[in-house]
C-alpha cells in the first residue's frame, strides 16, 4: 500500500504552526475538539490507482484522498476558520492535490469548515491530480 498519511499530516502541521503556533491539531476527526483553533487532517481514501496499474496488477499508485475539517470559536471565526482554509489550500496545491470540495457550517458558538482533497500518489510520491 502506498501511504502518505504521516508525511502529509506532518508537513500541514508545520504549514499550520508556522502561520499561527496556537492551532490544535489532530490526525483523526475530533467532532468536538477541547482546543480551538483546531484542524484535523485525515485520510479518507487509499485505493488501489486503475490508471497506474501494470499488466501484473502491482500497485504503481493509489488513487488518496484526505479530509480536513477546521474549527474556530473566536469572536471573528468565520474569518479565522477562512484565512486558515487558505493555508491548508495552499500547502494541498503545493503538493499536487485537487480540492474537491470545500463546505462552511456554522452554529451559535463554532464555525467549522470541511475540506477534501484528492490525487493519484506514485509508489514514487510523485503526485498526479485525477
Amino acid at each position: 500500500m502506498i501511504d502518505v498519511e504521516n508525511q502529509v499530516y506532518t508537513e500541514l502541521c508545520t504549514a499550520l504552526r508556522a502561520y499561527n503556533s496556537n492551532i490544535a491539531t489532530s490526525s483523526v476527526f475530533q467532532n468536538t475538539p477541547s482546543q480551538f483553533p483546531f484542524v484535523s487532517c485525515e485520510m479518507i481514501d487509499n485505493s488501489k490507482s486503475l490508471s497506474l496499474a501494470d499488466m501484473c496488477g502491482k500497485e504503481n499508485g493509489a488513487d488518496t484522498s484526505f479530509e480536513i475539517h477546521i474549527y474556530s470559536k473566536s469572536s471573528n471565526k468565520k474569518t479565522e476558520a477562512k484565512e486558515i482554509s487558505q493555508v491548508v489550500d495552499e500547502y494541498f496545491n503545493s503538493i499536487g492535490f485537487w480540492r474537491n470540495s470545500y463546505v462552511p457550517f456554522q452554529d451559535n458558538e463554532t464555525f467549522r469548515i470541511v475540506l477534501r482533497y484528492s490525487a493519484v500518489v506514485s509508489k514514487n510520491h510523485i503526485t498526479y491530480r485525477r
